[in-house]
């Protein structure tokens, strides 16, 4: 009956989420729940944590009241004692409180100190792997959504705590490289930060210099990242390497793939949209839509998209046989071309359409005279 409860509410909570005074109202009474259950040492409360985090989720995706920010302070209490199997549940809510109302989230350092503790401790205890990746991810988060905010004194603490984890090994790539994204992202926001930071970094048990053993797993896994975002996020990170205006020395036996992975990461890119554009006509169709009605004649970039669907169709269509090779190789773009990664829901400034444009990034990577 409780559950049933929850849910009604969380339902209700969704459909008037455009209705920001109604919401309001609604907060005071979620509250009492969220807070009965939160705060109250009562066996069996903890089966509702999935459902209160979601009503919180709700509270806090258009604004975040001061009622909400003090709820973080309770999630971090109630955390370190038995919600830690719970982080998963809570990234979506955290996610809104770095993303929805950043300056309050930096108006207060308890805030950001918080957020990090979490994320720190999940990847310092064995949490499991699927744990740690949403962490890392919530770290990235707010390194890209806090660049030129002054957050530097977080930079080393932010890589510090992945490549911790990086270094105690990883077993599956998604892992791996969502550790190396962090780093990425602080090699963005600030580069010559970051490169102070791993030459002054030193984990015991590993006399390889930090900066060597990042540089180096980059380049080794420059293909294991997939989706939109964290293709993205590498092919910037691999440019800002090319501009570094002071390099390190390990750069000099990497520096002939840097380019070569970066087309290649644009190649799954423009295959990734292409594919998606195929499977999801119905976009192609609006967009074409649009262009008739306005008696626009159609970009060549969108003829292009078009021949490869009309290709690929009549491709799908036919009964030959294929390689192995082949097979392979259509598997694994049918594998991340459509969805993305899991973690890609959690947006980031780059992520929006005012983003940052890789493709121009890279061409002021590779040819800085034309900026000028």
């Amino acid at each position: 009956m409780a559950l049933g409860i929850l849910s009604t509410i969380d339902t209700i909570l969704t459909v008037m989420e455009d209705h920001k005074e109604i919401t309001q109202q609604l907060e005071g009474i979620c509250l009492q729940v969220i807070g009965l259950v939160l705060q109250k040492p009562i066996i069996g409360m903890a089966e509702f944590y999935e459902e209160i985090l979601s009503l919180a989720f709700g509270l806090t995706c258009q604004t975040v009241s001061p009622q909400m920010w003090q709820l973080l302070g309770v999630l971090y209490e109630v955390f370190q004692q038995d919600c830690f199997d719970y982080f998963t549940d809570m990234m979506p809510l955290l996610h809104n409180y770095v993303t929805v109302d950043t300056d309050m989230l930096l108006s207060n350092p308890k805030h950001l100190e918080a957020i990090y503790s979490m994320c720190k401790k999940v990847l310092t205890i064995d949490a499991g792997e699927d744990a740690e990746c949403h962490a890392a991810k919530l770290l990235e988060v707010i390194i890209l959504q806090c660049r030129g905010r002054g957050i530097d004194q977080c930079i080393p603490l932010f890589v510090e705590a992945v490549l911790e984890r990086l270094m105690r090994g990883v077993k599956s790539s998604e892992l791996r490289t969502m550790c190396l994204q962090v780093a990425i992202a602080a090699l963005y926001y600030n580069p010559a930060l970051l490169i102070h930071t791993l030459d002054n970094m030193h984990f015991q048990h590993n006399p390889q210099p930090i900066t060597a053993h990042f540089i180096n797993q980059w380049m080794n896994d420059t293909e294991f990242f997939l989706g939109l975002h964290d293709r993205k996020m590498c092919i910037i990170g691999l440019s800002v390497l090319m501009e570094l205006p002071i390099r390190p020395a390990v750069l000099d036996g990497v520096s002939a793939q840097i380019v070569p992975s970066i087309l290649l990461l644009f190649l799954a890119l423009k295959h990734l949209n292409a594919s998606r554009l195929v499977n999801k006509p119905d976009l192609l169709a609006h967009d074409g839509a649009q262009d008739l009605d306005q008696n626009e004649e159609i970009p060549s970039d969108e003829d292009e998209v078009t021949e490869n669907r009309n290709a690929m169709q009549q491709q799908s269509s036919m009964p030959t046989r294929q390689s192995d090779e082949d097979e392979d190789e259509d598997e694994y773009w049918d594998d991340d071309c459509f969805e993305g990664t899991p973690l890609e829901e959690y947006s980031t400034p780059l992520d929006y359409d005012n983003g940052e444009d890789e493709y121009q990034f890279f061409t002021s990577a590779l040819l800085p005279d034309m900026d000028q």
